[in-house]
């Protein structure tokens, strides 16, 4: 099994907040094969964390968090995984 921590930069702080919820809420209904969601939005950045048993490199993961950034922000700034440790 895989945590991954992935951040999202500039992102603006009127949307940030209920872009965290939707976007945990999305993983927990609709894209179950990663486990554990936790998105969560301070200082401009969301983070996102989740688990996975596939993910060796947290690319995958950061595709679909990219795929929620564009349906429910539109505009964002960079995307980095900040780590991937086996658990």
């Amino acid at each position: 099994m895989y945590k991954i921590m992935i951040e999202c930069l500039d992102v603006a702080p009127g949307s940030g907040p209920q872009a965290a919820i939707d976007i945990e809420q999305e993983f927990r209904i609709h894209r179950t094969w990663h486990e554990r969601p936790s998105c969560t939005y301070a200082n401009g950045k969301l983070l996102l964390i989740a688990r996975n048993d596939f993910d060796a490199d947290g690319k995958a993961l950061l595709d679909e968090f990219w795929d929620c950034l564009a349906a429910y922000l539109g505009e964002h700034g960079s995307m980095h995984i900040l780590g991937v440790e086996q658990v």
